[in-house]
């Protein structure tokens, strides 16, 4: 089951963003989920799974928009590495 949502966008959204109308849709789904991803607010399997991609192609996707795959802060980085 999928929830459908309507947008409001300028006219020239698709001209400035170099897209297409029919993917200007997937586009703002992409945005927003991997934004969600970088804050911490979805796990990558969740973001995965609302784009409808496996987790390979996620990892690709963000190799793509250069989002890092590893979402922790420096300080939680070092404090995993010190526990091996």
């Amino acid at each position: 089951m999928s929830l459908r949502l309507t947008v409001e966008v300028p006219e020239e959204a698709p001209l400035l963003l170099g897209d297409e109308v029919e993917h200007l849709g997937r586009e703002i789904l992409t945005a927003a989920v991997l934004r969600w991803f970088e804050e911490g607010r979805l796990s990558q399997g969740q973001a995965a799974t609302l784009l409808g991609l496996k987790r390979g192609a996620f990892f690709d996707l963000l190799y793509e928009h250069h989002v890092s795959p590893v979402q922790m802060s420096l300080t939680d980085l070092e404090e995993d590495f010190r526990r091996g």
